[in-house]
C-alpha cells in the first residue's frame, strides 16, 4: 500500500466516510487494493492470536494481583480478559467492513469500519494499561 505512495492500513481503517475511503483507494490504485485485501484477509487469523494472548497476559496480571493481595484489581481480571477478545472481535467486524468497502458495497461501511476500528484500540489499550498493573505489582 504504501509502496504506491498511499497510506497503510491504519488511515484506512479510520477513513469513515465513502469519500476519505475513496481517495485512499484512488491514491493505492489496483495493487494498493489488492494489498488491503491481503492484509486485512491476513489479519483475521492474526486477531485470534493477539486477542488470545492478551486474553491470557490480563489473567497472568490478575494472578499476580491477587497474589500481592490486590483483591479488587484482581476481580477485573475477567473484564479486562473478556475486553481483549472483545477486540478481536471489533477487529474482524472492520476487517469485514473494509474488505466490504474495497469491493464497492455499502456507503455507510467505512463509518462500521471506524466504529468498529476506535472500539477495538480503546479495548486493547484496556488490556495494556490492566496488563501493566500487572506487571508493576510484579516487580514489587
Amino acid at each position: 500500500m504504501k509502496r504506491t505512495g498511499g497510506p497503510g492500513i491504519i488511515p484506512f481503517e479510520l477513513a469513515g466516510t465513502p469519500e476519505r475511503a475513496g481517495r485512499i483507494m484512488a491514491t493505492w490504485g489496483t495493487e494498493g487494493r489488492d494489498a488491503a485485501r491481503l492484509s486485512l484477509a491476513l489479519d483475521f487469523p492474526f486477531l485470534v492470536a493477539y486477542s488470545g494472548l492478551h486474553a491470557n497476559v490480563c489473567a497472568l496480571a490478575s494472578e499476580v494481583l491477587r497474589e500481592r493481595g490486590w483483591q479488587r484489581a484482581a476481580d477485573l481480571g475477567a473484564l479486562a480478559r473478556t475486553s481483549q477478545i472483545a477486540a478481536g472481535a471489533c477487529d474482524a467486524v472492520e476487517n469485514a467492513a473494509l474488505l466490504g468497502v474495497l469491493g464497492g458495497r455499502g456507503n455507510a461501511l467505512p463509518r462500521v469500519a471506524q466504529s468498529f476500528a476506535a472500539a477495538k484500540f480503546a479495548l486493547l489499550a484496556v488490556g495494556a494499561a490492566y496488563a501493566a498493573a500487572g506487571l508493576a505489582a510484579n516487580g514489587r
